[in-house]
């Protein structure tokens, strides 16, 4: 009978060129070990379905693996396999003929120490947690704190990055969002939270702090509002229903502003909102979740909440057992994180969902991400969701896909969905392979990191959730948020927690969570590592200097800075201005270490800089020269084209210079030399160095 991967590999065989597959380089052979055991092929056997067991160390040849750059474990030539191509818990590892790119032959060895199996997103675990010879080893749900799954492998691939933090200081303002860090067009900074608490009594209310920073920020008047009526009579809320009576329920939608973008074409202030909506609607404890697009067109006095944005593919009706006729429920979209991307064009707003039992006591978080072009102010019609590897369904009702670390070798996304006439509890359907574990990149806060040149991320902690117990913090890089592929970089071990709420700010201004430098803060709210609310500051950094990015500019070489509108930055005197002549002026970029850069005039020596406060963060402020600290440092920005539906994006050629202390672009305008909002393909935005 032919086995299922098999079958499998004649399927896949013609796709993986098209993935990008590597080809099998070989590290140098090694032992993978647990607990002084030995990963052991069983009687050196080579035949298809081989037997792979733990057994003595012996330094024989069927102990000695290799790890292949194309992510197969290699004995005798044949490759470490899920038997039947399985996602189950438990599912056994065999030997088999090495086919390229089939997902169940890929692994990666973590900073964890756990081996990551690519295609189910569960890891490699001892069977009964004994370490006799003997014991099998099959699939199970990733848990590092689990003796059994943290293997030793000193011949596969290190960790190419080192994490350190801070200790752990007090924020005293948790909520139940993360904070969101926005500059308004005069330059004044802000940060919302939200919460909308259950209780008839209880408070829902929108929060906005504002001040210099985050560090020295107070609550501003514009949050005194009861969000109540707001939630209720906005489009999720005319669509809900009541709970049951004598429900702790009191209203029929909750919803939380969680997301903030400043149009920069009228100053109106756009954000995401989520709902949790029709309470109890299988008599359980939960709700529905969805996600809305509000509006406020006097700087956050007054919000109008304008349509949907990001709606689950299935229904959200009270009880409705057509949709749902076995033991689960989807839970719908929600819990957004929204990333604005100007190098690339697109709002990015990474949600979750849950599958849930109808009964209560059993969940499953699942990841998904959508996007929308900037220019289109997030409007319903606008957004795209993540699915089957491409940008193709519409954000209103449209299918998603779960996104999990694809570490360099998968295809970021599981191949198993909810579906909702499956049989089984959740956790029996995990068990069984049917429905995907919890993501590793459930909840997940994204930056764009200026020192390592890659897009960072934080989650919400699946397995202290999994667990009730709290665990350390896993970060992950990508170098493209248009293919969706996620790579685990290492965790924070001294500051175990479980936070449900998240983000990153940057160490250096206290002002932006888009772009951050070396080192960050990492904040939590709730089950963190201390208190109730904490950040800590982490700093990464590559093992060697080749994982850095190479910067378009040599240090100490001068250049000239002009815009795709042929204009060129001069300094004229005491002020810096543009001329579409004077081409002769150039200057000189300074790396500060941490991912910025110093930019000086080459004759004067002054520093290209901005007014300090809330004018050097305004619209349309004009520079200045010699200024230090935030002021006087600029991120290089690569510009990058539309990208293909799942194809990664293009650079242009062209970069922008963005301010550190205000997140605007230098714009060379004619005779104008000032710092604006970023807009997509704005020419005089776009510049080169020569």
């Amino acid at each position: 009978m032919l086995r299922t991967s098999a079958r499998l590999a004649l399927a896949l065989v013609a796709i993986t060129s098209t993935l990008g597959v590597p080809t099998a380089t070989a590290a140098t052979a090694g032992t993978i070990t647990i607990g002084s055991k030995c990963l052991d092929d069983a009687d050196f056997g080579t035949a298809n379905g081989t037997v792979i067991q733990l057994f003595t160390c012996n330094g024989s040849s069927a102990q000695a693996w290799t790890w292949n750059d194309d992510g197969t474990v290699r004995v005798f030539g044949k490759c470490l396999d899920i038997t039947g191509a399985s996602d189950a818990t438990g599912a056994l590892v065999q030997l088999y003929t090495c086919v390229p790119g089939v997902p169940q032959q890929l692994f990666k060895y973590l900073p964890d120490q756990t081996i990551y199996s690519v295609r189910s997103g569960k890891c490699l675990a001892v069977q009964g947690g004994a370490f006799v010879n003997l014991a099998r080893i099959g699939l199970a749900p990733c848990n590092p704190g689990e003796a059994a799954q943290r293997w030793g492998a000193a011949t596969a691939p290190p960790p190419k990055y080192n994490l350190t933090s801070g200790a752990a200081v007090q924020y005293t303002r948790p909520d139940d969002t993360p904070a969101a860090t926005f500059v308004d067009k005069d330059g004044k900074f802000y940060y919302q939270q939200a919460h909308a608490l259950y209780g008839a009594d209880e408070e829902r209310k929108w929060s906005f702090y504002t001040g210099a920073d985050f560090d020295s920020s107070a609550l501003s008047s514009i949050s005194n509002v009861d969000t109540t009526a707001r939630c209720n009579n906005s489009p999720t809320g005319l669509e809900s229903t009541w709970a049951p009576a004598g429900s702790g329920y009191s209203q029929r939608n909750y919803c939380d502003l969680s997301g903030v973008w400043v149009d920069p074409d009228t100053g109106d202030w756009y954000g995401l909102v989520h709902n949790e909506f029709t309470p109890q609607p299988f008599g359980d404890g939960m709700h529905y979740d969805s996600i809305d697009t509000a509006v406020s067109k006097d700087q956050g006095r007054t919000w109008t909440i304008t349509d949907h944005a990001i709606t689950s593919p299935y229904s959200t009706a009270r009880n409705d057992t057509t949709q749902f006729p076995a033991a689960t429920y989807y839970y719908g979209d929600g819990d957004q994180r929204l990333f604005v991307d100007y190098a690339s064009g697109y709002f990015y707003a990474f949600y979750a969902s849950r599958a849930l039992n109808k009964s209560g006591g059993g969940a499953v978080w699942l990841q998904h991400v959508a996007r929308a072009p900037i220019t289109g102010k997030m409007a319903r019609s606008s957004w795209k969701k993540w699915y089957d590897g491409a940008w193709q369904t519409p954000g209103v009702g449209g299918a998603e896909s779960n996104i999990i670390p694809a570490e360099g070798l998968g295809s970021g996304y599981t191949a198993t969905d909810y579906k909702p006439a499956t049989a089984g509890n959740v956790q029996d359907q995990v068990q069984q392979g049917k429905l995907p574990d919890n993501s590793q990149l459930a909840v997940m806060n994204v930056a764009w990191s200026a020192y390592l040149g890659k897009y960072i991320g934080t989650p919400q902690n699946n397995v202290a959730q999994a667990t009730d117990t709290k665990t350390p913090l896993h970060f992950y890089a990508t170098d493209d948020l248009a293919t969706q592929k996620w790579t685990d970089i290492g965790s924070v071990a001294d500051q175990p927690s479980g936070a449900w709420y998240r983000w990153l700010l940057d160490s250096g201004n206290r002002t932006s969570s888009t772009i951050v430098g070396k080192t960050f803060r990492s904040y939590c709210s709730f089950y963190c590592s201390t208190y109730s609310g904490e950040y800590a500051d982490i700093t990464i950094t590559p093992k060697s200097s080749a994982d850095l990015p190479t910067a378009p500019v040599t240090a100490g070489t001068p250049y000239q800075i002009r815009s795709a509108s042929n204009q060129y930055l001069i300094q004229s005197g005491s002020s810096v201005t543009t001329s579409s002549t004077s081409s002769t002026q150039r200057w000189k970029f300074t790396p500060t270490g941490d991912g910025f850069f110093t930019i000086t005039n080459a004759s004067s020596g002054q520093a290209l800089s901005v007014p300090a406060g809330d004018a050097g963060r305004a619209w349309n402020a004009g520079l200045t020269l010699g200024g230090a600290g935030t002021v006087g440092q600029w991120s290089i920005q690569q510009v990058k084209t539309s990208p293909a539906p799942s194809g990664p994006s293009t650079p242009t050629g062209s970069y922008r210079l963005i301010n550190r202390h205000s997140g605007l672009a230098l714009n060379l305008s004619t005779q104008t030399a000032q710092t604006t909002p970023q807009r997509t393909a704005q020419d005089t935005q776009l510049l080169t160095f020569g």
